[in-house]
């Protein structure tokens, strides 16, 4: 079953990676490489990101029908989600398992199952 792992950062109270001095960002960017490679070995890593600071957003909305395109994020929150992973276990107590293992502890994991569109018979991709 796949799982899509969030990482959900709060931009106020988390660390600036870029803020970090050399030796910081080394040790954090080495735990979460380990953790990637541990994955990986596993055999259960489909893909993931990091990704940019939430100010970088852009976001598509539609307005009575018609597209509208504003810079920011898509709501205004504290929390925004900072990366993800998609991974391929055996079921939610896995995915919790390789969550509970993530190495950044001012982050939390938010896991969501991927839909699985070739059990969908009326779905073009089923």
């Amino acid at each position: 079953m796949k799982y899509m792992l969030l990482f959900i950062k709060n931009e106020e109270t988390s660390a600036d990676d870029a803020a970090l001095d050399d030796a910081a960002q080394r040790a954090h960017y080495a735990a979460v490489d380990r953790w990637f490679a541990e994955i990986g070995r596993e055999g259960k890593l489909r893909g993931g990101e990091e990704l940019q600071h939430s100010n970088s957003t852009t976001t598509v909305r539609f307005q009575d029908g018609r597209p509208l395109v504003t810079d920011g994020p898509f709501m205004e929150s504290k929390e925004t989600v900072a990366g993800f992973v998609t991974i391929d276990v055996a079921d939610l107590d896995d995915a919790i398992a390789i969550a509970k293992r993530w190495p950044r502890q001012d982050q939390a994991v938010e896991i969501r199952p991927v839909v699985n569109h070739e059990d969908m018979p009326n779905h073009p991709a089923g």
